[in-house]
């Protein structure tokens, strides 16, 4: 449902937080391909720091461009 969100999308996590998706790339879990946003998770409205999100731990879309 989530595998094919664009480049500056803001999304709500499952733990509340949010995340601007920067790129999508592929990573290998178990031997299988599965995607994978790399972004920032911002912790205030203005600090962030650099990291990934999975499919699984998106809640909702909050802006899609």
């Amino acid at each position: 449902m989530f595998e094919d969100l664009p480049r500056h999308t803001l999304i709500r996590m499952t733990d509340g937080s949010v995340f601007l998706i920067k790129c999508c790339v592929m990573e290998y879990h178990s031997g299988k391909e599965i995607p994978c946003y790399l972004g920032h998770r911002y912790i205030t409205e203005v600090d962030y720091y650099s990291t990934r999100c999975y499919t699984n731990q998106i809640d909702s879309v909050i802006k899609e461009v």
